[in-house]
């Protein structure tokens, strides 16, 4: 048969058939449903990463509006392959784009294809709408719903508290709170992030100019610095009741509990359990070293220094193996003796925070990596 003549009815059909096939294909890599690639070699080497929530786009919309417009998305929908956008320009109001007719206004992040067969991610973002952002109370009595202007005026209201079986939307209510939670917490500590930059900024200002910084100026710095670690703190409690319920949800999706050791991490112990045994064992099969305490604790020691071997080597600084580091390091800090917490501190677990520091700079992983060195 050959091929059709070029810009002919069969000529742009395939064409179109061949673009539908390819886009199917990104968007099962952006979910993290694959892990061999050897079908995906038609496609480019750096693999767009889906837009997430609140990213700046120009849509194209048509019908009654019909043309390019710039908005923000509100939602995702990974079943529809759509994006919920909100538009800037007054009286277009949200609508419902396919995702190949939305482009990102911001510089777009990409992975390499090669990078989809290593292991799956959890996803980036969940196919829920985010509820309006609202102020952030620390407060665990405050009734977070009451004053949200979705949920506190939703006939479903009196349901958010009720049963563990309720649902709103196909999502349990109590996973939609916590959402609603995390989405304040975000906002909150943006907010503080901000101030605390004008206060830099304002700060080197002063210095330049040998002026005294007031006592006044120290007391508010201090005040926002005190509320981003209690800001903390709350992200990730409230990150890991999320990350429970999206596994719950969606557990095909590679979300693993968060009370779980990674892959990394467990395998960095066993090895590092395997190396202690071998090293400390004579040839005549006695040992040299029989408290098994110590034994457990040198090995713990030495899991930590490979994990930290691992994730530089291999650059894949993936949130939640980033945060196992943490874990570790409170698990051997929990078995030692409370008089040697001091010396734990200053010789280890402030090291590791150096270096977790500098890891952290190849990746944005500040949010989820909960450095818990500050912690009674």
């Amino acid at each position: 048969m050959g091929k059709p003549r070029r810009c002919s009815a069969a000529f742009f059909a395939e064409e179109r058939s061949a673009l539908k096939q390819k886009r199917q294909k990104i968007r099962v890599l952006q979910q993290r449903k694959v892990t061999d690639v050897s079908h995906f070699k038609d496609l480019p080497e750096e693999i767009p990463l889906p837009l997430v929530i609140g990213t700046k786009v120009t849509a194209r919309l048509r019908g009654v509006h019909d043309g390019l417009f710039t908005g923000q998305i509100d939602a995702v929908d990974t079943i529809a392959a759509t994006y919920r956008v909100t538009f800037d320009r007054n009286g277009l109001g949200t609508h419902t784009v396919p995702d190949y007719e939305v482009l990102s206004n911001e510089p777009h992040e990409t992975m390499p294809i090669s990078a989809f067969a290593q292991k799956q991610r959890p996803s980036r973002f969940q196919t829920f709408m985010t509820p309006p952002h609202m102020p952030y109370t620390p407060s665990a009595q405050s009734p977070i719903t009451d004053n949200d202007p979705l949920l506190g005026q939703s006939p479903w209201k009196s349901k958010l508290s009720g049963s563990e079986g309720d649902t709103l939307g196909g999502f349990p209510v109590k996973f939609l709170v916590q959402v609603t939670r995390l989405s304040k917490i975000l906002m909150s500590k943006k907010d503080h992030i901000k101030q605390l930059k004008e206060m830099n900024t304002e700060a080197e200002k002063l210095k330049s100019y040998s002026m005294p910084i007031g006592i006044e100026f120290q007391k508010r710095y201090a005040t926002i610095v005190l509320d981003l670690e209690q800001l903390n703190k709350d992200l990730n409690k409230v990150l890991h009741e999320v990350q429970q319920y999206c596994y719950e949800i969606a557990p095909e999706q590679g979300m693993q509990p968060a009370d779980q050791p990674t892959d990394l991490r467990r395998k960095c112990e066993e090895e590092a359990q395997e190396m202690v045994r071998q090293a400390n064992t004579l040839p005549s099969g006695q040992h040299c070293v029989r408290n098994e305490s110590l034994t457990d604790l040198i090995s713990g020691l030495s899991a930590v220094l490979l994990q930290i071997k691992c994730l530089a080597e291999g650059g894949d600084l993936n949130s939640f193996e980033f945060k196992s580091l943490t874990d570790s390091l409170n698990d051997i800090k929990s078995s030692i003796d409370v008089s040697n917490i001091s010396c734990f501190q200053n010789n280890v677990e402030i090291h590791v925070a150096h270096i977790q520091s500098g890891l952290s700079q190849m990746g944005n992983l500040h949010a989820f990596a909960a450095n818990n060195t500050n912690r009674d």
